[in-house]
């Protein structure tokens, strides 16, 4: 009987096993687990003619087939892929597929991207600025094609500092008969010195999809893309020295203003009461960190305290400002109409090109009558020194705010509570100790009551109770305790009103004694049980006991009934 073959099937690899439309030559390792794995299989060579032929594609994997014609056109060489969707196929089509420049492989070249698509450009406010002047540098990005991926580096200028002000602008505009998309970034150049300038123009960097230039959809899965590179040019200013017509210290600006501020009014002046003055100057458009103070001369009957200038500057818009803030405290000396010069700070209008000068005008200040010289001079000197202890104050508010009072007040009640626990502790242990102390059973009744009477001419409850508890327990019959106390005040025939006397002693040494009855006071106490503590005094343990009668008696009395 002849013996038949036993074919072997040959094991496919994973994805053919996953995705059974693609050719086993398409298979050729076993690590295509994935789309990417496949579309790296079929790009291999032979992997090329196989792919000439694709299955029938199944609906729950669209993305297949995506997969595998970009695996054919990833690959160089000739190609055939018919299409086969359930019955219906296409016709073979080969594709001629070159290979990629060497320099971008796998994507296209700057060449592709017309000059006119994407473009680059700067522009400054004016090409002859003055020194210490700002100049707004603007560079718009112009795009006909979408973008990937941009970056733009910043300009840059030896001899000037550059600032970048404002948020980036995004708008539309139409050149030479194409719509464009603009993106404008603003900078702020100030040159430090007069001459030439030379500003360094920014580079960018981008990436355009391919299918956009060949005016197809540039929101594909996968696309190719063209990365540009473009180079504003450089831009020359020529930087002018201050005119000679312009005022010192040299200030150009846009413009400035200037108001004054007054706490309390003016029209309630006294002698000597301190006035707080506030003169705010803004400046827009300057690129100065700071506006040099105005110049005020002194008027006679005025004592002026100035504190140091405030400096802010802040952006609006694409442009720069600057607020200065200049508090005086003014105290008035003499009673009477006293004038404030008029107070100017010159400047240079940029839009105008020519000097300016911002005022305040002068101000007649009516002082009454108030304090005299001496008291005028001492308050002087404190509201020269009253934004210190503003200084003070706020520090102290922050530290003690109402968190702090209240963290303040609880450890303040926890200490409270631990002294007074340790107090009646202690007092609780002097109480009980007397009795079980080594001294009980050495010291005598007598002795007890001599301590009793010395404490209670000091008033001393402490002391007066653990004399009575000590004395208690000398007592035969009765231990050291309350009820020892109690039973042996009994026994001597207290009354009453001596036992009262007692718990009110012991209120006192427990902390139960109201506080509106005042301190306690032992001449009531000591007055009540002196005489009955003198009785005891031949129940003194340390005294003789009586003897007891023998236990066999030599001879017994005659009974009464005559029998012996």
């Amino acid at each position: 009987m002849p013996m038949r073959r036993r074919r072997t099937r040959r094991r496919m690899p994973t994805c053919c096993s996953r995705f059974p439309m693609i050719p086993a030559a398409c298979c050729a390792s076993d690590s295509c687990s994935s789309i990417s794995g496949v579309m790296a299989a079929c790009t291999e060579p032979g992997g090329v003619r196989a792919m000439q032929r694709i299955g029938p594609v199944r609906r729950r994997h669209p993305l297949l087939l995506l997969a595998a014609l970009v695996g054919v056109a990833a690959s160089h060489g000739e190609a055939a892929a018919p299409v086969a969707v359930d019955d219906l196929q296409s016709s073979q089509h080969w594709v001629q597929v070159s290979e990629p420049p060497p320099s971008q492989p796998g994507g296209g070249d700057d060449s592709q991207v017309a000059p006119q698509d994407v473009l680059l450009e700067v522009s400054a406010d004016t090409e002859a600025p003055y020194v210490q002047a700002r100049v707004r540098y603007r560079v718009r990005v112009l795009a006909r094609v979408p973008l990937r991926n941009a970056t733009l580096s910043a300009p840059q200028a030896d001899g000037a500092l550059l600032r970048r002000v404002g948020g980036d602008r995004r708008f539309d505009v139409e050149v030479n008969g194409g719509r464009y998309r603009v993106s404008e970034r603003v900078y702020v150049v100030v040159a430090d010195r007069a001459g030439p300038l030379t500003i360094m123009g920014p580079t960018l960097s981008a990436a355009v999809p391919v299918r956009a230039l060949q005016g197809g959809a540039a929101d594909a899965l996968i696309e190719r893309r063209a990365v540009i590179h473009r180079s504003a040019p450089d831009l020359m200013l020529d930087v002018r020295p201050p005119p000679a017509a312009a005022a010192s210290p040299w200030l150009p600006a846009e413009s400035v203003s200037i108001s004054e501020h007054w706490q309390p009014e003016p029209e309630q002046a006294r002698a000597g009461e301190p006035l707080e003055r506030r003169i705010v100057i803004e400046a827009a458009g300057v690129g100065t960190s700071a506006i040099p103070p105005p110049e005020m001369p002194a008027v006679p009957g005025l004592r002026v305290y100035p504190q140091p200038m405030d400096h802010r500057r802040q952006e609006i818009g694409d442009d720069l400002s600057l607020t200065t803030t200049l508090t005086q405290t003014i105290v008035p000396t003499l009673p009477g109409v006293l004038t404030l010069p008029e107070v100017s700070v010159p400047w240079w209008s940029l839009g105008m090109d020519a000097a300016r000068e911002a005022r305040l005008p002068a101000r007649d200040l009516v002082v009454a009558e108030g304090l005299g010289p001496a008291a005028a001079e001492t308050t002087a000197v404190d509201a020269g020194k009253r934004w210190r202890q503003r200084f003070r104050e706020r520090a102290a508010a922050d530290l003690w705010g109402p968190p702090g009072l209240v963290l303040g007040l609880l450890l303040g009640g926890l200490a409270t509570l631990v002294l007074w626990l340790r107090g009646r502790r202690r007092r609780s242990a002097a109480a009980e100790a007397g009795p079980a102390g080594t001294q009980a059973s050495d010291m005598s009744a007598a002795a007890w009551v001599r301590r009793f009477r010395r404490a209670c001419d000091k008033d001393d409850p402490v002391a007066a109770r653990a004399a009575l508890t000590g004395w208690a327990g000398v007592q035969r019959g009765h231990g050291g305790t309350r009820r020892g106390l109690s039973a042996a005040l009994h026994a001597r025939g207290a009354g009453e009103a001596v036992l009262a006397l007692v718990r009110e002693l012991d209120a006192s040494v427990y902390g139960r004694r109201s506080a509106v009855a005042g301190p306690w006071r032992g001449r009531a106490l000591m007055t009540a049980l002196l005489p009955l503590m003198a009785r005891s005094k031949d129940t003194d343990t340390n005294a003789a006991a009586p003897e007891l009668p023998p236990l066999f008696p030599a001879r017994l009395p005659p009974r009464q009934d005559g029998r012996a």
